[in-house]
């Protein structure tokens, strides 16, 4: 067999397996969308970079506008993309816009219910819908999310952020016992955060509210 034909055979038998791999991962089309939706959300988590070091606000919020455009896109092309859900719903609490923020979550841990990105974003906003409310069924809503996605083995980046965030909710409650558990379980997970002094004066005032009494700041934390 000469050369020319064994190069000829090796190029259709290359052709075929790359046709079978596309086959296989979903098609031409499919992929094609994933990277494009991709792209989109990639794009939109740069806007957001750049509007949290910028201190213009008029481009703080050209950057914002960009980032919700591409994460529709992102949406619009890869419609079960949970992520893109997710940045979106962040983008909304970016704004202030409570409701398009929930809307949002809500459909990205329809899609993904153990997310924890998701559920700490969706408490968020549960405990900013508490404001002014004389219930307390938001923030319990919300404290019942921080704690799935404390759950989630995901989680392992945002652990510290999590505790601190359920003793803010319980603060916000009026269960001071509970809040100062939580900011405990802060400091075991990040002893040396930029802000474990403050977080120990926090604990010593609760546990004067708490107790009308409470040890030195420089006493261990039980």
């Amino acid at each position: 067999m000469s050369g020319k034909y064994l190069i000829v055979i090796l190029v259709i038998v290359g052709l075929g397996v790359g046709g079978l791999l596309l086959f296989l991962t979903g098609g031409g089309h499919t992929v094609f969308v994933r990277s494009e939706a991709a792209k989109a959300r990639e794009h939109g988590e740069h806007m957001l970079n750049k509007r949290r070091h910028t201190t213009d606000p008029v481009k703080k919020a050209e950057y914002l506008t960009e980032a919700i455009a591409d994460f529709q896109k992102a949406i619009e092309i890869k419609p079960d993309f949970d992520v893109a859900y997710n940045m979106l719903g962040h983008s909304y609490i970016e704004r202030g816009q409570w409701e398009l923020a929930l809307k949002h979550l809500d459909k990205a841990l329809q899609l993904r219910p153990e997310y924890p990105a998701a559920l700490f974003n969706r408490a968020h906003v549960y405990k900013k819908l508490s404001v002014g409310k004389r219930d307390h069924a938001f923030v319990d809503r919300a404290i019942v999310d921080y704690r799935e996605a404390l759950k989630s083995e995901l989680s392992a980046g945002i652990t510290s952020d999590l505790h601190k965030a359920l003793a803010d909710a319980f603060h916000q409650k009026g269960d001071l016992k509970k809040a100062i558990e939580e900011l405990k379980a802060y400091l075991k997970v990040a002893p040396h955060a930029p802000d474990a002094t403050l977080v120990r004066r926090k604990i010593r005032g609760l546990q004067l509210m708490d107790q009308g009494s409470a040890p030195p700041l420089t006493a261990p934390l039980d």
